[in-house]
């Protein structure tokens, strides 16, 4: 790889882990940059997203798609689905082990290709899908935590979703630019609809927030989405699925030193031993291609 695309790369892979913290904050208030927020209900949040995605993608909608039903469920499982789940989980859970939880997208993909498509695993890919599962279970698995924990379960809740849309995509392939588009217009509505019937007090959360909130929003969304897929899918038109999957894995990384750095979690043996673990196991997996769903290691992106 060139190392003007792999620095470009390392950019992407830098704003993606960074992003959890972004999150952090802005469905909770932590840490605390602006006094008296204490966050965005989250699926409000996740709507607000949504809104300025489609906002800044919509010349890209034409033409509609063919299969406008199997798009309506790529836009609810990998959009309004799995972001809806991501920042409900971050009420509760850390940055740092948010960032090692969505890693399970890689063997779930990996898994519902073997179900649906017929994909043939090998030894290497099972035990790539074991470790990840192993690590993760063992970042959950603190009673002392109880609230973390449910946090990280419904992250990896969110992890699934992303697994489901890509199975979806791989009946109906559009460019990225398109396919966010139109997730972002299928994933406001139903967003709205939950924000109203289970959330209280959005608008004043979002004045509270100020500036930072609005900043939180434009940066999940222009740099995330618009920049860090736009790069991401640029280069995985030049380079194989392969090469780029494993380097992506800076990504997790840069989560969790955020999230030590930033928002000061907790730094533990379950976090470090199990952190290894998945992201091994999700090495392992990514450098194996997948020939029926060639990005299926790549089903962690689908959820930053």
């Amino acid at each position: 790889m060139r190392l003007r695309d792999f620095l470009a790369l390392f950019a992407v892979c830098v704003v993606w882990g960074i992003n959890f913290v972004v999150a952090k904050f802005s469905v909770t208030g932590v840490p605390g940059w602006v006094d008296g927020f204490e966050g965005v209900p989250p699926f409000f949040f996740a709507f607000l997203r949504f809104v300025l995605l489609y906002a800044v993608l919509a010349p890209w909608l034409r033409p509609i798609p063919a299969k406008l039903g199997t798009m309506i469920a790529i836009g609810l499982t990998m959009g309004a689905g799995q972001y809806a789940l991501m920042f409900l989980g971050l009420k509760w859970a850390t940055p740092s082990s948010m960032a090692i939880a969505v890693q399970t997208g890689v063997p779930f993909a990996t898994i519902l290709s073997v179900l649906f498509l017929k994909e043939k695993v090998g030894l290497p890919r099972i035990a790539g899908i074991l470790l990840s599962f192993a690590g993760v279970a063992l970042v959950i698995a603190n009673p002392a935590e109880l609230d973390l924990s449910i946090g990280l379960m419904i992250g990896i809740g969110a992890a699934f979703a992303s697994a489901v849309g890509m199975i979806l995509v791989k009946q109906m392939p559009l460019d990225s630019i398109r396919m966010q588009a139109w997730i972002g217009l299928i994933s406001a509505p139903p967003l709205l609809a939950l924000s109203l019937t289970f959330e209280t007090g959005q608008m004043q959360s979002v004045v509270s927030g100020g500036w930072a909130i609005g900043a939180a929003v434009a940066f999940t969304v222009l740099l995330v989405n618009v920049f860090g897929h736009g790069v991401f899918y640029n280069l995985l038109q030049r380079y194989d699925a392969t090469l780029i999957a494993p380097l992506t894995l800076i990504a997790p990384l840069i989560g969790v030193i955020a999230g030590l750095t930033v928002t000061g979690d907790p730094l533990g043996w379950r976090l470090i031993a199990g952190g290894a673990l998945t992201l091994v196991g999700v090495g392992i997996i990514a450098l194996r291609r997948n020939r029926k769903l060639p990005t299926a290691a790549l089903a962690r992106e689908k959820t930053l």
